[in-house]
Order: C-alpha cells, then structure tokens, then sequence
C-alpha cells in the first residue's frame, strides 16, 4: 500500500469508534471528531509503517501506527507508536 492510497482510504469515508460514540472525518489533512475538533495530521511512513501524526493528540500517544483491514467492512486500526497497543479503531460508515 502507498502513502496516496493510505489518504485516499481516509478521506474517502466517514469512520465511528468501535463504540459508535464519535465520528471521524478525515479531509484536506484535519481530522474532524464529532463536530467539535478540527485536528491537522500528516501521515508518514517509517520502514514498512505508516504512522498518523496529528497536530494534537487524539489518543494517550500522539503519533499512531495505521492498520487497514478490509474484511466485510473496512476496519482501521491505530497502535501507539512507542508502546505498540491498539489505542483506537475506527469502522466505516455504511
């Protein structure tokens, strides 16, 4: 997977937590939560990782390791990049 196509996944759908408590929209690099946070991000790749990068923390580490499954619906997953925990998963919007 390219760091275009890593973009691309984002920005092209609407995500909710696991608990479907808070929306996340990604678009033109900002992340939206709910309506209420407007969060620039960059994404990067570190060896064969593609780490998120926010402006502002959105979970107890900053920067997040991407994890995409695309199973029956797409599932992404975001790992702490120091500790390596499953922080965040975010699941499409249908």
């Amino acid at each position: 997977m390219t760091l275009t196509e890593i973009y691309s996944i984002l920005e092209s759908n609407t995500f909710y937590t696991e608990e479907g408590m808070n929306k996340f929209i990604f678009a033109n690099n900002a992340i939206r939560i709910d309506r209420r946070a407007l969060i620039p991000f960059s994404i990067y790749k570190q060896n064969d990782d593609f780490i998120l990068d926010p402006d502002t923390a959105i979970t107890s580490e900053k920067e997040l390791r991407i994890e995409i499954e695309n199973a029956e619906e797409m599932l992404i997953h975001f790992y702490g990049k120091q500790t390596g925990k499953k922080l965040l998963t975010l699941n499409e919007y249908r």
